[in-house]
């Protein structure tokens, strides 16, 4: 993961230098200083406004994944993997999340366009 660029909700960027554990040291924003070098973990810079991009990845059958959702006041809906075309679109689109916060991420990103 060295070497990822982070994007803030105002279009800024940082460079994750470190990540171990749970925990991502960052380069210094573009414009801001809401994170300089110091220890983070990943909520801590979701809650920011930095956003992870979304890995692609395909859940096991029956396993457990998250989408966003702009609709819903959780930002996210859950989901069981099925052999269907709905899963399949949404991974097609980028739309399957292994977490809550990599789905909020991505609704917060899609709302943000739409502004």
């Amino acid at each position: 993961m060295y070497e990822q660029i982070l994007t803030n909700k105002n279009g800024d960027t940082v460079k994750i230098l470190l990540h171990y554990q749970d925990i991502y040291i960052v380069s210094e924003p573009d414009n801001h200083k809401s994170a300089d070098n110091a220890n983070y973990t990943k909520e801590d810079l979701i809650s920011y406004g930095w956003i992870f991009p979304v890995e692609k990845w395909t859940p096991e059958m029956d396993e457990i994944y998250y989408i966003p959702s702009t609709a819903h006041p959780d930002k996210y809906e859950v989901n069981f993997w099925k052999d269907c075309d709905t899963t399949k679109r949404y991974l097609s689109n980028n739309l399957v999340c292994r977490t809550p916060e990599e789905a909020i991420a991505l609704t917060d990103k899609m709302l943000g366009v739409i502004k």
